[in-house]
């Protein structure tokens, strides 16, 4: 069924002094809405409301549809990460609302089967920008998700490396980094498995240097060593020489750009995100084209409850996509922004069988505990 959208309320909340998510609640003519997170860069609200003066009155019969009625290319989208998260916002709140309409969860609007949950892994970053990061805070957080269920831990140990230095510079000052992950693998021992995310700190020759001493302790997920979306030929060359996954892709828009990563061998593993990578619909053809090409998916998802839950819809209705990311212990009140409450149990996030994302936004919560305002 088309939609014909109407208006939009938004909504910030701040979880701690580091971090605010934003979100939406995207209103059709016909009364149907969609919550969506839009936590990203500059005002993602203002550019929303703006699309949808334009798109008043105008009947939209799919998510793909929207760039094209915007006149906006994959090209211009991927140059802008700000515009990227409104379009995806809008592209989401369609598969939603047209989920809702049919009566059907958003897992199986995206051609998948229900499921009752899906596997997470553990991203302790977040949770440890409240501590000195200190090899004991690190070895303490992962030891506190392991004991929660969860069997996969990444981190984000090298804050002692600037992008863009010298390789042996680089290399030497990740030594502080490998002895937080080396503290990690100490407390959780041998059967967990550690990730290491990167964030482009490094360019070939430091990134293959220091993978081996990552290889040494276990570790079989090697994230943005480089940025793959603006240098697939350095991501490449690195994927090549290391002996685990590299993962990548986060800031993506558009199918084509996670099916060249994948095409140039930049990455094993594609991250497309929700916000960014043009919605959910976006994200789950990206992530079947990766598995049938020989690569694989798993979804970004460092934000809060309702970019989780979508994220989770799409993970459901990928088979064989990996464990989605978590941001664990940022904020232990998160669950209560949604209705039904978000569940996490023994590493899993529970979905259920109601239509559309099967939850929704507290709207009276986030008057009361953060900032509401209408565009």
């Amino acid at each position: 069924m088309p939609v014909r959208f109407e208006c939009a309320e938004f909504a910030v909340v701040e979880v701690t002094p580091w971090t605010e998510w934003t979100f939406a609640r995207l209103r059709a003519q016909n009364g149907a809405y969609a919550d969506v997170e839009i936590t990203g860069p500059g005002d993602v609200a203002s550019l929303i409301a703006g699309q949808l003066e334009f798109l008043d009155g105008k009947s939209i019969d799919s998510e793909t549809d929207v760039p094209r009625i915007l006149n906006l290319d994959d090209h211009r989208l991927n140059g802008d990460l700000s515009l990227a998260t409104a379009v995806s916002a809008l592209r989401t709140g369609i598969s939603i609302i047209q989920a809702i309409e049919d009566g059907i969860t958003l897992t199986e609007a995206l051609s998948g089967d229900p499921a009752d949950s899906v596997p997470l892994y553990a991203n302790i970053n977040r949770g440890l920008f409240a501590t000195e990061r200190k090899l004991a805070d690190f070895a303490k957080a992962a030891e506190r998700a392991v004991g929660e269920g969860f069997n996969a831990v990444k981190c984000a140990p090298f804050d002692e490396v600037s992008p863009g230095g010298d390789s042996a510079e680089a290399a030497q000052n990740a030594h502080a980094g490998i002895q937080r992950v080396a503290a990690i693998r100490d407390a959780v021992g041998g059967g967990v498995t550690l990730m290491v995310d990167c964030h482009g700190r490094f360019d070939v020759k430091s990134a293959v240097t220091i993978a081996g001493d990552l290889a040494e302790l276990g570790v079989s997920w090697f994230e943005e060593p480089v940025r793959p979306n603006t240098d697939p030929e350095s991501s490449a060359r690195i994927a090549d020489r290391v002996p685990m996954a590299v993962a990548g892709g986060e800031m993506g828009y558009g199918e084509e750009i996670f099916a060249d990563l994948i095409a140039m061998d930049a990455v094993s593993v594609i991250m497309p995100d929700v916000m960014f990578c043009g919605g959910a619909a976006v994200a789950a053809r990206s992530g079947r084209a990766s598995i049938d090409a020989g690569g694989r998916v798993s979804l970004h998802s460092p934000s809060g409850p309702l970019s989780l839950l979508i994220g989770a819809h799409v993970t459901a209705s990928v088979p064989g996509a990996m464990p989605l990311e978590h941001a664990v212990h940022e904020a232990d009140w998160r669950t209560t922004l949604l209705t039904p409450p978000e569940r996490i149990s023994g590493g899993r996030l529970y979905l259920t069988s109601s239509p559309g994302l099967g939850a929704e936004l507290d709207w009276d919560l986030l008057r009361r505990i953060g900032r509401v305002w209408r565009k």
